[in-house]
């Protein structure tokens, strides 16, 4: 092979890093900036290399000459081989045009950070620790001043205003969370090397160059250095947080809003979480003193994974200290996968369509984006009977899907919220259009006490005048009897009819005052005042009777309807922690709830339990969870249930949007 030239010898740095209770030797290519870990034998002998040939002083020079042998010379360059085929290799992926990812550097940072010492010395120590308790306890105090009303921003992390201001102010933020590293690095000493920005999915990110703290800094330093990030984010969440109480406006309001809220998800979520390739992950490397976690866990796993698939004849079984890295990449993989199946069922159905090419740009972002990237060619060495037990394993879990999907039975389980039935058995309506004239009070009433009691007006002046004409036709009856028959029958008749409909307004007058049809708890509606006008069947109270059964509800998954109707089913309802009870099936009605819309014709479905042998009085305000047990079914209509719940989340956001649109 050719030999590397001295000038690539001049451009590697070496350092020995203590982290934990081990040794690290590392060399930096200083024209890319590149770290490489190396093997204790491989460092000695690069750093002998160095002192034989580029060492100023003659005798460093002899001396280093006279314990180099060839073993230690051959490793010496085979080292020096490899880090300068890592720079070209390096070089050769950057002529790769990659639409989808590209790191744009701008300028060099070292320059500046002597200006920027004296506001760095406030970065650390003490000034930080008391800005920010002062920070947490502005905070606290306006939040639980307000009920900590500003949380209902998360309801809406997905909305559309969100998304868009989101996307505006990210980058915003994110050139702020840079300059943080940029402000602890500068505190420690440490040179920022460039500055510039990424460009992920056509949506430019910022970033800085901090490797260099790997070669110059101590770990404590490090760990400083990758957390100025999160604490920036922390910092720009409370600034947020305070400001939104002290603003006003509706713009304002929403801007500090979804600010607090970027700052909060980004940090717990992304940036200070060890299982995603940011900030909280150098942080834990440097706190454990485990370097590559990320890319070392993947390795054992991609190890593990050829050894399975190929019977031992490749890759390596797990040994003791490979668990840890296997658990972990494992870890940071679901946690991925489950964050952007989250992200995806919120934005997939949204926004007339537009959720759902949001949705596959990220995937092509994400899947896309390392089939751009150089392939390794395949290994041509391996026995021939490797080569087919991959493609068999692929087959083989296919056919295991397909038979898993047809003869793999699992019940069909349902979690529905129940409360007692406040909106059906316990209402009390009103019985006809009318005015407030009492209403109860909050607590317990006996058999026959007034309710609620409303009047009518026009009513009673039916009423009066009803009962004058019945008075004048009675008397025109009396007057005509034994004279006129045939004028008798008529006035008979109408006096009857007068009296039937005296009757049938005296019975409305009367159903307007409500009684109690037994001993109970009344609890009055609060948005009802007396001397309002109600129209029919408007709520009034809730009545729950005393020495009765109670019956719960709840909103039933419309999806399920067809299972519920066909199949077995065993129900438990939960009431707080320890209270469980078994609901015998002719205890549970289903009903479907008409709800006409003339713009989406919207029906609900509503399942509600008896709780024999509870009084009603005593679940005021329990919430509990019905769990239903339907009989088992093959995995395909697991499946299709899914697909048919997901079709038609679709639909509804389909109809909101379309709603908020117009």
């Amino acid at each position: 092979m050719d030999l590397v030239r001295p000038h690539v010898l001049k451009q590697i740095s070496l350092r020995l890093s203590v982290e934990g209770s081990k040794a690290v030797y590392l060399a930096q290519d200083r024209a890319n900036g590149r770290i490489f870990v190396l093997h204790r034998d491989a460092a000695h002998a690069l750093r002998l290399m160095t002192q034989s040939l580029l060492s100023p002083l003659a005798s460093q020079r002899d001396k280093a000459r006279k314990v180099t042998d060839d073993i230690t010379a051959r490793t010496a360059i085979a080292t020096l081989q490899q880090l300068h085929g890592a720079r070209l290799h390096e070089q050769m992926q950057r002529k790769l045009f990659n639409p989808i990812f590209a790191a744009i550097p701008l300028f060099e940072v070292g320059p500046f950070q002597s200006r920027l010492a004296r506001l760095a010395a406030w970065t650390g120590g003490l000034p930080l620790a008391v800005f920010m308790l002062c920070l947490v306890a502005v905070a606290f105090w306006l939040g639980a001043r307000n009920n900590w009303q500003i949380m209902a921003a998360f309801g809406s992390v997905f909305s559309l205003e969100a998304i868009l201001t989101f996307g505006l102010i990210a980058p915003v933020l994110k050139i702020v969370h840079e300059m943080g590293h940029v402000l602890v690095a500068t505190r420690h000493g440490v040179r920022v090397r460039k500055a510039g920005f990424y460009i992920i999915g056509l949506y430019p990110m910022p970033f800085v160059d901090c490797t260099e703290a790997d070669m110059t800094a101590s770990r404590r330093q490090r760990i400083a250095i990758s957390g100025a990030g999160i604490v920036t984010d922390i910092i720009i969440g409370l600034l947020a947080f305070i400001a939104w109480h002290l603003t006003g406006g509706d713009y304002l309001s929403l801007l500090f809003a979804n600010i607090f809220v970027f700052s909060t998800l980004n940090s717990v979520l992304f940036n200070g979480n060890p299982l995603i390739k940011l900030d909280g992950y150098y942080v834990l490397c440097d706190l454990i003193g485990q370097r590559n976690l990320a890319t070392r866990a993947t390795l054992v796993l991609r190890g593990f994974g050829r050894w399975i698939t190929s019977l031992g004849r490749q890759g390596e079984r797990l040994v003791r200290s490979g668990w840890a890295l296997a658990f972990y990449g494992i870890a940071a993989f679901v946690y991925r996968i489950n964050i952007l199946v989250v992200i995806a069922g919120a934005l997939l159905p949204a926004y007339l369509g537009a959720g759902a090419a949001l949705v596959a740009w990220g995937a092509v972002v994400m899947f896309t984006n390392p089939l751009l990237r150089a392939k390794p060619r395949p290994d041509s060495t391996q026995p021939p009977v490797a080569r087919w037990l991959r493609p068999a394993w692929g087959g083989g879990a296919l056919l295991l899907v397909a038979l898993s999907l047809v003869f793999v039975r699992l019940p069909i389980i349902a979690a529905v919220p129940v409360t007692l039935d406040t909106g059906g058995v316990y209402q009390i309506t009103a019985p006809s259009a009318g005015i407030i004239q009492y209403l109860p009070v909050n607590g317990p009433v006996g058999a026959g006490d007034v309710i609620a009691k409303m009047t009518h007006p026009t009513m009673e002046e039916d009423i009066a005048d009803l009962k004058m004409d019945l008075s004048l036709a009675q008397q025109m009856l009396a007057s005509l009897q034994g004279i006129d028959p045939a004028r008798t029958l008529i006035a008979g008749e109408q006096v009857v009819g007068l009296a039937s409909r005296l009757a049938v307004l005296e019975r409305e007058v009367d159903g307007l005052t409500l009684v109690a049809p037994d001993d109970g708890v009344v609890i009055p509606a609060d948005s009802f005042q007396t001397g309002m006008w109600l129209s029919p069947g408007a709520p009034l109270a809730t009545f729950y009777p005393s020495g009765v059964d109670s019956v719960l509800s709840g909103a039933f998954p419309e999806h399920l309807i067809a299972t519920a109707t066909e199949s077995g089913v065993r129900a438990r309802l939960r009431l707080g922690q320890d209270q469980v009870v078994t609901i015998p099936p002719e205890a549970l009605v289903l009903r479907e709830i008409v709800r006409f819309d003339r713009e989406t014709g919207n029906r609900t479905w509503q399942i509600s339990a008896t709780y024999a042998g509870v009084d009603p009085a005593t679940l005021a305000g329990a919430v509990g969870t019905l769990r239903l047990r339907y009989d088992a079914v093959p995995l395909w209509v697991h499946v299709g249930m899914i697909l048919i719940r997901m079709s038609a989340r679709f639909r509804e956001a389909q109809i909101n949007d379309l709603e908020s649109f117009l």
